[in-house]
């Protein structure tokens, strides 16, 4: 098949939509975190992903497929350019939104709410094929993910606090 025809397949262009949209939304967005801090959430919820998905989506457990096909190809690099903008909104939300105390696990769950539901879209549009997965396990994961996504930027943004703190004293003993 050729690349034409895999971006003509609906799977496809359901993904490009989302990714024109998503990064298109992201970009409008104004600046709620230093840069460096928005890359390492952005290459988390990558790396993440792509790590479940090596772990889950292949034999020996091969639950489920990114796109039609069981073999690579640019579909699903197409796919995995989602996860870091959905990583970098779960953090600038979480930041806008001044998430704290006990909304840390109402926020959690109403984001794995709305993963879940995107995921079920993603299916509907043959993103995913389920072989002996359902949603309901992707909604379990999602707050596993979540929560750790969570504790790494709380420890990011304590550093960032840090980092803003000692800069202010600095300039102010000079």
């Amino acid at each position: 098949m050729s690349h034409l025809e895999v971006l003509l397949q609906r799977n496809t262009l359901f993904t490009l939509v989302c990714l024109v949209l998503s990064y298109g939304f992201m970009w409008v967005l104004p600046s709620n975190m230093p840069k460096s801090v928005s890359i390492i959430m952005m290459l988390f919820s990558l790396n993440t992903a792509k790590s479940l998905d090596t772990i889950i989506a292949v034999p020996p457990f091969d639950l489920y497929n990114t796109n039609i096909y069981p073999n690579f190809d640019l579909a699903d690099t197409l796919t995995w350019c989602l996860y870091p903008v959905f990583g970098y909104f779960f953090a600038y939300y979480y930041t806008r939104f001044r998430i704290r105390g006990l909304m840390i696990p109402v926020y959690i769950l109403c984001c794995s709410l709305i993963g879940t539901a995107y995921e079920s879209l993603n299916v509907y549009f043959d993103v995913f094929q389920y072989r002996h997965w359902k949603l309901s396990y992707s909604f379990c994961v999602y707050l596993i993910v979540q929560t750790l996504c969570v504790l790494v930027f709380i420890q990011l943004k304590k550093h960032w606090i840090d980092q803003k703190y000692q800069s202010t004293r600095r300039i102010n003993r000079t």
